[in-house]
């Protein structure tokens, strides 16, 4: 762990590198009339009678005159007043399409969140690396933003826990922190050290520190040591453990 100094704001918190070597009818209906005379007449003889012969005078008929019924020349007079009183028509206007327009959607423009000034300021820095322990205020905003860290915290509920913001102007393989547990009283428990994974360059990163202590008796992680490798971690040597005091 390197330990290229301190700032006077933090004296405690000490930050450093390790560099690298190498989407749908009539009916007419006839009637015929048929008539005959009894047999009976024809077989007697006639008896001869004076007959005195008259003479008839026939008139001839007046023709029937026929006159219009009131109805008729109501009818007729009534046709010929439509006929002398209608208008032409007038010609029919013709209709206006009506054109619907179509309402142009509104255009959303993303506007990307503004990138993290750099240098960062209100962070201890040694070197390239950039360290600072958010407030309460500070790490609610950064957990609401992140789904991993909204995971994680709950385990805080539970346990005593720390957190540290970082960044490495020229990016880091992994990460190590180191942090100095104590209960609510102030006593120191123990020391814990855990691994992080990497993050490029200028990338900003939150890191959340989760003790085996349990929070019955209040307490806090305080995060003492930063550091940011440029070589792979070896295997063989554990990246993260708890050491009780």
């Amino acid at each position: 762990m390197a330990n290229r100094g301190h700032l006077p704001r933090d004296p405690h918190l000490q930050v450093g590198s390790r560099l690298k070597a190498s989407l749908p009818a009539l009916t007419l209906a006839l009637t015929l009339i048929a008539s005959s005379a009894p047999a009976e007449a024809a077989s007697k003889s006639p008896t001869p009678k004076a007959t005195a012969r008259a003479t008839t005078t026939a008139k001839p008929t007046a023709k029937p005159t026929v006159k219009p019924t009131e109805k008729a020349t109501a009818t007729t007079k009534a046709t010929a007043t439509t006929k002398a009183t209608a208008k032409p028509s007038a010609k029919p206007t013709p209709t206006k399409k009506t054109v619907i327009k179509k309402k142009k959607k509104a255009k959303v423009t993303v506007t990307p969140s503004p990138k993290p000034v750099w240098p960062p300021k209100g962070f201890s820095v040694e070197g390239e690396v950039y360290a600072k322990v958010p407030t309460a205020k500070e790490l609610v905003s950064l957990i609401s933003a992140n789904t991993y860290l909204e995971k994680q915290i709950k385990e805080c509920t539970k346990f005593i826990c720390g957190a540290v913001r970082v960044a490495a102007e020229n990016g880091c393989i992994w990460w190590q922190v180191v942090a100095l547990v104590s209960d609510g009283q102030g006593n120191k428990l123990g020391e814990l050290t855990k691994s992080f994974a990497g993050s490029k360059s200028k990338e900003f990163k939150t890191l959340l520190l989760i003790s085996p202590e349990a929070l019955e008796k209040g307490g806090a992680a305080k995060v003492t040591s930063v550091i940011c490798n440029h070589v792979d971690r070896d295997p063989a040597v554990p990246g993260s453990g708890y050491a009780k005091y």
